[in-house]
């Protein structure tokens, strides 16, 4: 039996998100992509190397029914692999009718578009950052902002080998603290000042700078998402708690009965943003893909 949510205003937000995107076909790789603007990730479905629009068009039905708790993520998995099947999609020469040479890919390995690992990978962040511009929205009211003027970044899943540690040649976990997110806090606190946020905690507060710092990938990163929330980077764990007026006053963060701006998360691009991002993309780009558009529709 399926299950609705629609009451929860969090939810509400997160499925009016998600259905304000639409598929972004491209060829482009994951760093690629990373140089992008984070209002066109916002705005758009798209994934690494997809260059089929019908594709993309079904993992954003796959992900509304998964938000609106329809299907499960098995279910959604299994229906993206029978279309990619049904859309003649081969890990060595991906689709039949690709915009470009796409270089092959390992069958199964993360760029197998068909992969279990790979669907799997790109539903899971697709429904935890739509789930979590819920959060924002629900945060950003003004009432919210003054009982909870900030966020705390810190772990809300677990993952067998987490950021900060990494495998050793004998398979033990090793620590890694240069990748490891108080490390990732730092740098991003510098190249802001810290304005707005805590050095000896990852407090900061809502409409602090550090929150784009943390998704540009200050520091030298380049597994970040490029959205100031949470997931951050690509399979993180760690995600927002609410902190409260007093424990942001106690540190620092906000003076007593002031207020916090609202959290920047601009959905649409402007017009400048993006004809820069189509310029970027090589002047055959609007051609080919207006192209694939249409044989989608």
């Amino acid at each position: 039996m399926s299950i609705s949510f629609h009451h929860d205003p969090q939810v509400t937000a997160s499925l009016q998100h998600w259905r304000g995107r639409a598929a972004f076909p491209t060829d482009l790789s994951s760093s690629d992509l990373r140089g992008l603007s984070s209002q066109l990730h916002l705005r758009s479905v798209f994934s690494a190397r997809t260059t089929n629009a019908d594709y993309l068009n079904e993992v954003a039905s796959i992900v509304d029914k998964m938000l609106s708790g329809e299907i499960n993520l098995a279910t959604g998995r299994l229906a993206l692999m029978k279309k990619l099947k049904q859309l003649g999609y081969n890990p060595e020469t991906g689709f039949p009718q690709d915009m470009a040479a796409i270089p092959p890919a390992e069958r199964g390995s993360l760029r197998d578009i068909s992969s279990e690992q790979r669907i799997d990978l790109m539903l899971k962040t697709n429904i935890s950052v739509a789930r979590n511009y819920g959060r924002v929205v629900d945060g950003n009211t003004e009432a919210a902002r003054y009982s909870f003027p900030a966020w705390e970044l810190t772990r809300t899943g677990r993952r067998i080998v987490p950021r900060g540690e990494r495998r050793g040649e004998d398979g033990a976990l090793l620590p890694d603290p240069e990748n490891a997110w108080p490390e990732r806090w730092q740098q991003a606190g510098e190249s802001v000042g810290f304005e707005g946020a805590a050095k000896s905690v990852m407090i900061a507060l809502k409409d602090s700078p550090i929150w784009q710092a943390l998704a540009d990938g200050v520091g030298g990163y380049t597994d970040t998402l490029g959205h100031p929330f949470p997931p951050f980077a690509f399979n993180s764990g760690m995600g927002w708690l609410g902190v409260r007026r007093a424990q942001a006053e106690s540190l620092g963060l906000l003076a007593p009965g002031a207020s916090t701006g609202p959290m920047a998360a601009q959905l649409s691009p402007t017009k400048r943003e993006a004809k820069k991002v189509l310029d970027s993309l090589g002047p055959d780009f609007r051609k080919r893909l207006l192209a694939e558009l249409e044989d989608a529709a």
